[in-house]
């Protein structure tokens, strides 16, 4: 008879070896096939997945393929018995970082008879202190308490109260391990000047993780408080929208159903500026035409009282998409085209206030027309080989002369001249001078045998050049919206691989001028396809974007710039910079391709940065400085009458429109 023993197997045998489950033989199960491959409490001294050993108390789970995430609980002391609406939103939003917060309020009834019964030993003990209490500041704060528990007890005697047993738990959860720990430092200091101490369930982790879910048993073990119903209502998000605007305009709902207000001027922004970025189709223009309309019809409340506000919109694309809108509010539409009448001249001066001083900011011209010229010359100069620093000195001096022989320097009296005289009579009135044009240019430069090159290239942008279609900025400007409140230039005709960037730029740059000649007037300038101007090879034209979102603040100016082309705005380093300068930030449905630069640069959440990629026509988020909300973009029907660009929708409105004619 022989005693046969099996083989204990070693250690790597079983986790490498044919001893492993399989899952087609029946030695494993489903749960085996879906559970994470690391499901574990970590205590100060473990070590993690990694290898590292941890000072916090916290569950990993996860593992390969998938990165671990970790997860941290806390459980709500309130130090205060009074509550108000919304007084749990900065948990629900979660905006101290990257992680994710998840919220669980736990709520059971309880025995009616119970409460009362301890509501009346609470009243009786209270009546005793107050018979043998001499001090007089706390008898009252004892007849004070004793009221408040009679009127308690009256409410829930009555039916007109409830009482539940409540608990608050918090969820802290996030893949990068030094980001969980920073959200969750960041988490509690937030809320502990709030009254809402939140205490860390070390050693409980893993039950209290479970008991968020599903899987929970119900009932935790943590103490729960006794809360009234209306106090409990409070602690539920029903309240209005993540943002803390609540004037302005109206530009959607939140997904509790309420109305997000939004104000570009509310005196807690850090400036006026917005970007909105999106894919294609997914609502950009139309967010844009909604607010413009409203902003144009309703006042803005600013810490020196409401104001109306005047708007412009610059605007690139060939569906000329402001066009019904303006025509419909009544304003103009500007159109920049070689068969249009309409002309604006690049080096057009104006007079405005900085500093409490009025004065003519050349300089500021000089180098947007300098920007203008050198594209120019680098459009038909692929090899970069014209525009030597010498070159570039010569040309900026050139410019800056135009304005010396004309008499023109930073004091206003020197843009007007007096108007001609007529008989004997003196005439007081003044008229503005002739600005210099692009052909002024050309001119000088022929005299300098050092600049043949450019002055070959520019000629061609001018009258000399033989094109019409090319000179289009060789010209006096013919259009005065000086005293418009809102209008449209659409510079969609102009040639799409050189002239329209520029007229872009041109007509941003020039509205920028007229719009700063009074700081006390509320203006938006709106360029639609914002990423025409951050062209790397010219980075003048970007360098005065960002420096126009640097300065708007002073000028009351809200720059908004939108854009489907994420990646190609934030190819260049003035591209952060307009960003950075941009209190409020609008992100419309976002391209897989794009994702993490958006989360990145956003600031975004994972579960935020996740619904982007989900978002439905009209749907977004809205970030102002460390506050945000979703938001669905709503409207009435006429709006979308006059805002909709869907060829569909177009076709649709003229079937019906030829139907109402028969």
């Amino acid at each position: 008879m022989f005693l046969m023993r099996k083989k204990k197997k070693s250690a790597e045998e079983q986790f490498y070896g044919r001893f492993q489950p399989d899952i087609l033989m029946g030695a494993a199960n489903i749960k085996d096939f879906i559970s994470p491959s690391i499901f574990k409490e970590l205590i100060p001294g473990d070590r993690n997945s990694f290898g590292q050993i941890t000072n916090d108390y916290y569950v990993e789970i996860g593992g390969a393929p998938d990165a671990a995430r970790y997860f941290r609980s806390f459980y709500a002391a309130l130090t205060t018995g009074y509550t108000h609406a919304g007084m749990l939103n900065g948990l629900f939003s979660g905006d101290f970082g990257q992680a994710d917060c998840d919220v669980s309020i736990h709520v059971t009834p309880t025995d009616s008879e119970k409460i009362l019964w301890n509501l009346e030993q609470r009243i009786a003990q209270r009546e005793v202190a107050y018979k043998e209490e001499n001090n007089p500041a706390r008898k009252q704060r004892i007849i004070r308490e004793i009221q408040d528990l009679q009127r308690q007890h009256l409410k829930i005697v009555s039916g007109d109260e409830t009482i539940m047993n409540t608990s608050i738990q918090v969820l802290a959860s996030a893949t990068d391990l030094d980001i969980f720990r920073s959200f969750s430092t960041m988490l509690v200091k937030s809320f502990a000047g709030k009254g809402i101490i939140l205490r860390p369930a070390d050693g409980n982790q893993l039950k209290a993780l479970i008991n968020m879910t599903p899987l929970g048993s119900g009932r935790i073990s943590y103490p729960f408080r006794n809360a009234e119903a209306s106090n409990l209502a409070d602690w539920f998000p029903f309240g209005s929208g993540g943002i803390k605007h609540r004037n302005g305009i109206i530009i959607g709902e939140d997904n509790h159903g309420t109305l997000v207000f939004f104000n570009p001027w509310h005196p807690s922004n850090g400036n006026y500026n917005i970007v909105i970025f999106g894919r294609s189709g997914f609502g950009k223009s139309f967010l844009i035409k909604l607010m413009v309309s409203r902003l144009l019809v309703t006042p803005i409340y600013t810490q020196a009282g409401y104001k109306n506000v005047r708007v412009a919109v610059i605007d690139p694309a060939p569906e000329k998409e402001y066009q019904n809108l303006m025509y419909s509010l009544g304003f103009p539409h500007i159109e920049l085209s070689s068969y249009g009448e309409h002309r604006i001249n690049m080096f057009d001066l104006y007079d405005h206030e900085e500093e409490g001083k009025v004065r003519v900011n050349i300089e500021e011209t000089v180098k947007a027309v300098r920007a203008v010229v050198f594209r120019m010359i680098r459009s038909y100069d692929c090899k970069d080989e014209v525009l030597s620093a010498n070159v570039k000195i010569k040309i900026e001096n050139l410019i800056k002369s135009l304005y010396t022989v004309k008499g023109i320097t930073e004091n206003p009296n020197d843009l007007y001249e007096p108007m001609p005289r007529t008989g004997v009579e003196f005439n007081l009135e003044r008229q503005k001078k002739a600005m210099p044009v692009l052909s002024d240019l050309y001119e000088l430069m022929l005299k300098d045998a050092d600049l043949n090159n450019a002055t070959e290239i520019l000629k061609i942008f001018t009258k000399y050049g033989g094109a019409p279609a090319n000179a289009i900025f060789d010209c006096q400007s013919n259009v005065d919206i000086s005293q418009c409140q809102a209008f449209a230039i659409c510079v969609s005709d102009l040639d799409e691989e050189i002239l329209r960037p520029l007229g872009l730029f041109i007509a941003t740059k020039w509205t920028w001028e007229i719009f700063g000649n009074d700081s006390s007037v509320l203006k938006m300038i709106v360029t639609d396809e914002s990423q025409l101007i951050m062209d790397k090879s010219v980075p003048e034209l970007s360098s005065w974007l960002e420096n126009a979102f640097r300065r708007s603040r002073k000028k009351n100016i809200s720059m908004c710039s939108s854009t489907q082309g994420f990646e190609v705005f934030l190819r260049v380093e003035q591209g952060i910079g307009v960003l950075k300068n941009s209190t409020t930030k609008i992100l419309l449905k976002q391209d897989s391709v794009d994702i993490e630069a958006v989360q990145e640069k956003f600031n975004l959440s994972e579960g935020e940065a996740s619904c982007t990629l989900l978002f439905k026509k009209g749907q977004g988020i809205i970030k102002v400085d460390n506050d945000s909300a979703l938001v669905n973009i709503t409207h009435f029907p006429r709006e979308y009458l006059m805002f909709t660009s869907d060829p569909n929708d177009v076709v649709e409105m003229l079937k019906r429109g030829a139907e109402k004619i028969d």
